[in-house]
């Protein structure tokens, strides 16, 4: 039994789609680790999904005899193959949560020696738009500077409000002032989000990486 785990990030990919974990797997014929293998395969992505919860799966190889079912009821997935592979029998599997995106397989010639069909597996073609990084601009506000703020205004004379005697005088004299320190103890900042930022992705998650 062999198995062998790639992670590959696109360069170009849908939002859900930031990484594809593959598992590329050998079960030799009439081999007792059936159960091993579904075990290793199941619990390997599972920590997988917490670890990368964008990640989509490709579990393929030489199952021979082992019947997926398990993988694809456990996992979420579905296998994609519909030929045989080898004679009569479809040995060499796909399973997948990324059927939507690909083109069904395709058989080929064997390579070399092998007695086994090969499969092409080819993406869905996709026009990818890139979208601009938008500028979000905020005012923090930390206890310090509140209470800053708060004693400004406990201490403030208001004489530009006090000594004038029209209304309307006086609510444009206090809203400016208002405004001009508001502005002084919470100055503006701004952060850059992307369109394919998950919706938990905040300022202070980008601050701390």
């Amino acid at each position: 039994m062999e198995v062998l785990w790639v992670k590959l990030t696109p360069p170009c990919h849908p939002r859900l789609t930031a990484s594809i974990i593959y598992c590329l797997i050998y079960h030799p014929p009439r081999a007792p680790s059936q159960a091993v293998l579904m075990e290793h395969i199941i619990n390997t992505c599972d920590i997988l999904k917490i670890r990368y919860p964008s990640a989509k799966f490709v579990i393929c190889g030489d199952f021979n005899e082992i019947n997926t079912e398990e993988l694809e009821n456990a996992l979420s997935l579905s296998q994609v193959v519909d030929f045989p592979t080898h004679n009569q029998s479809v040995l060499d599997e796909i399973v997948t949560d990324l059927s939507n995106q690909y083109l069904p397989p395709q058989p080929l010639p064997p390579v070399g020696k092998s007695t086994h069909l090969s499969i092409l597996w080819t993406p869905i073609p996709t026009t990818i738009h890139h979208q601009p990084p938008i500028i979000r601009k905020y005012r923090p506000t930390p206890d310090s500077l509140i209470r800053g703020f708060g004693q400004w205004l406990v201490h403030y004379p208001w004489v530009e409000v006090l000594t004038v005697s029209e209304v309307d005088i006086k609510w444009e004299n206090y809203s400016t002032t208002i405004t001009q320190a508001y502005h002084h103890f919470f100055p503006e900042k701004s952060t850059t989000v992307h369109p394919s930022d998950m919706p938990w992705i905040t300022t202070r998650i980008k601050k701390t990486h």
